[in-house]
């Protein structure tokens, strides 16, 4: 075979020219020190920080049996050192960063030599293969004219890379973000070496595969499939780039269209929290203090301009019905308030089991926070207990887990209000979940839990919950659970409020409906069993989690609430709450030191009307009534209602969320 190194420039520079933002020169971004601990025969892994490697240059267990950790021979086998090589090859032109690129890629053909009926290592993946390929063509241009890659270094690269691909095009997943990246893959190499044989079948694959997981695998409402922030944001990434390489190459038949690509980044914008991190929500991370930039509000930004689409920004309320999440904020400066709410459909194994779980940041700073993923190697019990429902802000039964059967849920938005309520009925199980429950459910409990919030903006924000289980001689217990950022938290020993001592954003945490004999508890750090725990740099790190327990919790309906407020400075504001309830009618009363104060009605699962009360009759199943210092009705929410005597004259045609200020 001729070797084709004009040909491989030619064709990578031809996609330069289409698609900057994706050809293989435009992401050759330094990188001095990969690039130099490369040279070193170090790599980095990434789990919980960066973990410089020794791994040599030559010789390399690809194996990879320095971690004890599912990552560890993933990271390897994608060789993400080779385009910081080739960008310092291509900056400096000294020699020992081509000659480090050329070691690594023989010695991996060494030891996976090509060969008719060419199979993957038990310890690869056809998603390491498909990222492998990637990367070793994004770096090869820029290391053609290096003496390093002679002829005989081309040609094993180029066979090797033969028989990976074509065995890539007969073992596709069939779903999720794999296939997606492999289809990527196949089509960039089939463009990038186009000529070589075999090429044009890659290519046909990689084009029929991604215009086929465009139309499947991005819901109606913008969120990717696996509902997962941190792998939406991949997604985003890959379709915007084939949807500009659709505008400069038309003929290539890609059917990328502008719409769904742009709720794509609406839903990216969505996830990050006011700092520019994403919110953690399932397998994702985020920072929870500190400012970064905010690159996904950017990208979205210049994918508008580009697209010729106003650049203004989605509404503080957000809510995607097919992923069933909602993120809410006050604004979109970096001192928001921004909350979220987890009635998650399922989306696969990167998704927790955490419906009805929240969380809240303010004033720069995570005050609930999602524990996000911990780790992905199963035999480290951290990543049980990061995707347990047990970790999150919702409740369980006995400490056990939610199933993955979907949650019902429905979001309303208006003027100075945000309401999102879900019912989960898939019971709590005693299986151990990590990438599914591979051991079976185990014990369960059949059970419904119910969660209504409504952020009264400026205010509070409200968590009512209803829970029933059936099993009258088996009483469980029941676990309210709030998961705090690290820091002190204080904790009334009567089990009435809790609250984080931070010198900056704090948050106050009031129970005022709860069951007798309920007792609030602080976990902290705590291995047996594991509670109280989030990501950190290096390591796990401790961070109190509040548990109001129920022991036992009767058969039939539970009904609780919880305040919360977020405030800053560290005095917390002096408000009053109390809960009654009688008739089947909840009503929650916050008293504050400046005279005003809340009352807020409803009954359980929003499913009655609240009927007559001391100052008003409705048919709305939960109503809002806010008074001045004087008592004078300042504000109001009617959900669910056709009237409301005597705040709103007259009858709607049909039940409706409206304020009173409208009426």
């Amino acid at each position: 075979m001729k070797l084709p190194r004009d040909l491989i420039g030619r064709n990578c520079g031809r996609l330069d020219l289409a698609l900057p933002e994706a050809g293989p020169l435009a992401k050759l971004e330094p990188n001095a020190e990969a690039a130099d601990q490369a040279v070193a025969g170090v790599i980095a892994f990434r789990h919980l920080g960066v973990h410089p490697t020794p791994v040599g240059r030559a010789d390399i267990d690809w194996s990879a049996p320095q971690h004890d950790h599912q990552e560890w021979p993933a990271q390897l086998n994608r060789f993400f050192q080779m385009p910081p090589l080739a960008a310092a090859w291509q900056q400096t032109g000294r020699p020992e960063y081509a000659e480090a690129a050329r070691d690594y890629v023989a010695d991996w053909v060494r030891v996976h030599p090509s060969r008719e009926e060419w199979r993957i290592a038990s310890y690869d993946s056809t998603l390491n293969l498909s990222i492998r390929m990637l990367q070793w063509f994004t770096a090869l241009p820029a290391l053609l004219d290096s003496p390093a890659f002679d002829d005989a270094v081309l040609k094993a690269m180029l066979d090797s890379s033969r028989v990976q691909l074509d065995f890539l095009c007969e073992h596709l997943s069939s779903r999720t973000n794999w296939r997606i990246a492999e289809a990527d893959s196949l089509l960039t190499s089939g463009l990038r070496l186009d000529g070589l044989p075999g090429a044009d079948r890659w290519e046909a694959v990689g084009l029929q595969v991604l215009n086929d997981a465009f139309h499947r695998q991005i819901l109606p409402d913008g969120a990717h499939e696996e509902r997962n922030p941190s792998y939406h944001v991949w997604m985003t990434q890959v379709f915007e780039k084939y949807w500009r390489l659709a505008r400069a190459m038309p003929d290539l038949g890609l059917v990328m269209t502008t719409g769904p690509v742009a709720r794509m980044h609406d839903y990216a914008l969505g996830a990050t929290r006011p700092n520019g991190a994403l919110n953690a929500m399932h397998d994702s991370v985020g920072r929870r203090t500190g400012v970064e930039p905010n690159r996904l509000r950017e990208a979205r930004a210049a994918f508008r301009r580009e697209a010729g689409l106003p650049e203004a920004l989605p509404p503080t309320s957000q809510f995607f019905p097919c992923a069933g999440q909602a993120f809410w904020r006050d604004g979109w400066g970096e001192d928001a308030t921004y909350l979220t709410f987890d009635a998650t459909t399922w989306g696969g194994a990167h998704c927790h089991l955490s419906r009805g779980a929240v969380q809240l940041h303010a004033a720069g700073r995570s005050l609930l926070v999602d524990p996000g993923y911990l780790t992905y190697e199963a035999s480290d019990p951290f990543c049980a207990h990061g995707r347990s429902t047990r970790a999150h802000n919702t409740v369980n039964l006995n400490g056990w887990n939610q199933s993955e059967a979907d949650p019902v849920c429905r979001c309303e938005s208006v003027p100075g209000y945000d309401l999102a309520a879900s019912c989960y009925d898939g019971g709590y199980w005693s299986g151990e979940y990590t990438w599914s429950f591979r051991h079976g459910h185990g014990d369960g409990l059949s059970a419904w839990h119910h969660r209504t919030m409504l952020w009264v903006r400026g205010r509070f924000v409200a968590v009512l919950d209803q829970v029933r289980h059936d099993y009258g001689d088996r009483l469980p217990f029941l676990e309210s659970n709030w998961q705090f950022c690290e820091g002190e938290v204080e904790a009334d020993p009567g089990g009435a409020w809790a609250r984080t001592c931070n010198d900056d954003s704090n948050l106050l945490l009031l129970f005022p409906l709860q069951p007798g004999g309920a007792r609030l508890q602080v976990h902290e750090g705590e291995r047996d069993p594991l509670r109280g725990w989030l990501p950190g740099r290096g390591e796990y790190v401790a961070a109190p989690q509040v548990c109001l327990l129920v022991e036992p919790v009767p058969a039939g309906w539970t009904d609780l609430a919880a305040v919360l407020i977020p405030f800053t400075g560290e005095r917390p504001p002096e408000v009053a709450a109390e809960a009654p309830s009688s008739g089947g009618v909840n009503r929650l009363t916050l008293r504050w030191d400046d005279g005003t104060a809340d009352e807020l009605f409803w009954t359980g699962c929003l499913a009655r009307a609240v009927g007559v009360q001391d100052d008003f009759e409705t048919d709305a199943s939960l109503v809002h009534v806010a008074t001045d210092s004087h008592g004078a009705v300042s504000q109001g929410l009617v959900v669910d209602g056709t009237f409301i005597r005597p705040f709103a004259p007259g009858v709607r045609p049909a039940p409706e969320t409206f304020t009173l200020k409208e009426s």
